[in-house]
């Protein structure tokens, strides 16, 4: 294959993604950023600044190190859209694969120019993005209104989350919630408050991420160690995760969990159905419905068959969808799909 291929990634570039494509003896040019402490710990609006000047300088240099008809994989959506105006805007032939994309539909200015600058991208013939659940595809068809547009399912992959797979253990006896994006911790605080008896473990963003009125039984941390949020999870009996959107959310805890074979119940929305399958391999309860997430939790403390068989079955689950191995060989098939069905009067 004489065709160049970059791979354009956010920040540190993991070994087991290095790794992956070499063990399928797949070479691909590997390009990322440097985030620094610094900018990572400043205020919102600058690091938003700062990181969209360093995606758009990636973008640029990556597309004049790449070959006409050469493939650009953007691990971010919107490093995909960098590369694809700038593209246009130089006159520059590419092929793009924006992997996971991710758009929240709202009715405010700034989601609007997004939709149009995404629908642009998207309906190119020269775009193939990828998404990570079936529904999205063709939720992001009418969003866009793009009906015979097609998106590659690419499940997210759990890499280095990895190395914290264990077998089925009973855990303490404690219910463990945390994260930060799309938590509902309102509905939280109210299933704690209808389980007085049962010990819950909560690990927040902020020291008053859960408000002021907590409950006796919830025992909180907050902006602790990534080693120690690990340990949290597995010294946990069952995964509680209430999510307050239908967006991508709370995988990186469902993936260690699931690797940790612990029992789950979480909200039912397009990113967990893909993963859980209900009475199977855990629990889904409809969004901000407490009382029957608390309803869940209690039965499944009290029954440790059911959370050996829902933790070992969401293991392999996940490790059918989201191994490092899986994900590399989709991506593979990704590329040369595109080089199969090039136009042949660009070849």
């Amino acid at each position: 294959m004489n065709k160049k291929i970059i791979f354009l990634k956010d920040s540190e570039i993991n070994d087991w993604l290095i790794q992956g494509f070499a063990q399928r003896e797949f070479l691909i040019d590997f390009m990322g950023i440097k985030n620094s402490s610094r900018i990572l710990s400043s205020s919102r609006i600058i690091r938003i600044l700062n990181l969209h000047s360093r995606y758009l300088n990636l973008s640029f240099k990556a597309l004049f190190q790449s070959k006409k008809d050469g493939i650009m994989i953007c691990f971010l959506d919107v490093v995909g859209l960098y590369v694809f105006l700038l593209s246009r805007l130089l006159c520059k032939k590419r092929y793009i694969v924006p992997i996971n994309i991710m758009f929240n539909d709202r009715k405010d200015f700034i989601t609007t120019m997004k939709r149009l600058l995404f629908r642009s991208m998207l309906k190119s013939s020269s775009v193939y993005p990828t998404v990570n659940s079936e529904e999205l595809s063709s939720i992001y068809r009418k969003i866009f209104n793009l009906p015979n547009k097609d998106f590659f399912v690419l499940h997210d992959c759990y890499g280095k989350l990895g190395k914290y797979k264990k077998h089925f253990s009973e855990g303490n006896n404690t219910v463990f919630c945390g994260g930060t994006n799309g938590r509902d911790w309102k509905t939280l605080i109210q299933i704690a408050r209808l389980l007085p008896h049962v010990k819950f473990v909560i690990a927040g963003p902020a020291e008053n991420t859960l408000g002021n009125n907590v409950p006796s039984n919830i025992k909180y941390y907050h902006n602790i160690p990534f080693l120690d949020f690990q340990h949290l999870i597995e010294e946990s009996s069952v995964l509680a995760l209430p999510l307050d959107t239908e967006a991508p959310a709370g995988l990186i805890v469902l993936f260690t969990a699931g690797l940790m074979s612990k029992a789950v119940v979480t909200t039912n929305n397009i990113t967990m159905r893909e993963y859980i399958q209900p009475g199977v391999n855990g629990l889904l309860v409809e969004m901000g419905n407490y009382e029957n997430f608390a309803k869940q939790i209690d039965s499944l403390l009290s029954n440790k068959d059911k959370q050996r068989e829902f933790g070992e079955k969401l293991c392999s689950h996940i490790e059918k969808l989201g191994a490092p191995l899986v994900y590399v060989d989709g991506v593979i098939n990704i590329i040369n799909f595109i080089i199969k069905h090039e136009n042949p009067s660009n070849k």
